[in-house]
């Protein structure tokens, strides 16, 4: 089967989007973005004043001139499938004027958040997606509730384009005991405090420099950098234990860093959740802690038992990477239902 797909979202290589993107090109669609932050930009007033003014207020005239770039091109290109990340950026009229111009388009959301971040104007996008996909199945019901039709649980995955073990041996400075990947935040500064007497290192943007508090020993421990691609991978192969801290705005997951870390063959210590556990099976495919006490002492362990390390992160990289868990996998799924909904 092969279509034309119009993506709302971002056109970044790193991006969700992208991942998609990547897997529906290789099987013959043609694939075409609109990126509702970018068009805001072309449509604001006021120029590089009125584009910083619109990142902060929205402006309804700005958006409904934007929102009108999105309705011409799916008029003009009448994709078989509109696939919509997140919906910030798009305005529920547009949909509905998109389902009378282009009827035989499918729209899809793709809702990679928590329903913490809902606002308004996403809420009344909801009863205009044929199908609305959450990454926990925690929220199905919550979706349901505020006006989905039909929602299906569909968890993130990896990308094996950018994910996947790292050739060769990491570099000095990714070599540590203990490593997490993320951007700073108070609990996270809070919880990882109490592991700073073992190697470890953040690596993420300057906020770990600007935002920890005066005297953390946390600011030693930054790497410098956010990490991405091949140096995402180099981290996780230098990297004895990857932590992945799955916050309250984002619990039960699985988050991304959960299919990510296991597709460079990382050993992952993870927040424990049922939704990860329904994937994953603790102390064999994964590690799980609830505490940081915990979190230190399977650290200790794990650190002095390198065998069982490695076993468990050969058993994650086998489930996710060959278990069903890439975006080529996610895809078929998402294929099934446009099947199912009428595309041929």
């Amino acid at each position: 089967m092969s279509g034309s797909l119009l993506i709302v979202g971002f056109n970044r290589p790193e991006a969700l989007e992208s991942s998609y993107a990547r897997v529906f090109k290789q099987l013959g669609w043609s694939v075409h973005f609109w990126t509702p932050s970018e068009a805001l930009q072309r449509f604001s007033r006021g120029h590089r004043l009125g584009r910083l003014f619109s990142t902060y207020v929205h402006v309804e005239a700005w958006w409904r001139k934007a929102n009108l770039e999105l309705l011409q091109l799916a008029d003009r290109l009448r994709p078989d499938l509109l696939l919509v990340i997140g919906t910030e950026g798009v305005r529920a009229g547009t949909l509905a004027q998109i389902k009378v111009r282009a009827p035989q388009s499918l729209i899809y959301c793709l809702y990679p958040d928590s329903p913490h971040n809902l606002d308004a104007d996403r809420i009344n996008c909801l009863p205009f997606f044929e199908r609305v996909t959450t990454s926990s199945p925690a929220w199905v019901d919550a979706f349901e509730r505020l006006g989905a039709k039909r929602v299906h649980y569909l968890p993130f995955a990896a990308d094996t384009h950018l994910h996947a073990p790292f050739a060769g041996a990491a570099r000095a400075d990714f070599r540590h005991e203990v490593v997490f990947i993320g951007t700073w935040r108070g609990e996270r500064e809070e919880f990882l405090e109490q592991l700073a007497d073992v190697d470890l290192c953040l690596w993420g943007s300057d906020y770990w420099r600007n935002r920890t508090r005066p005297g953390s020993p946390l600011r030693a421990r930054w790497g410098g950098r956010p990490v991405s691609g091949g140096e995402f991978a180099e981290a996780c192969s230098g990297g004895k234990v990857m932590l992945n801290i799955v916050d309250a705005a984002t619990w039960p997951g699985p988050n991304m860093r959960t299919f990510e870390q296991a597709a460079c063959g990382a050993f992952s210590l993870t927040t424990r959740s049922p939704a990860v556990l329904d994937i994953f099976r603790e102390g064999e495919n994964i590690e799980c802690f609830d505490t940081a006490a915990e979190a230190r002492e399977k650290i200790k362990y794990y650190l002095a038992h390198e065998g069982e390390r490695r076993r468990i992160a050969e058993a994650g990289y086998e489930l996710v990477v060959r278990g069903g868990h890439t975006y080529q996998d996610r895809v078929e799924q998402l294929l099934g239902w446009a099947r199912a909904d009428g595309l041929t």
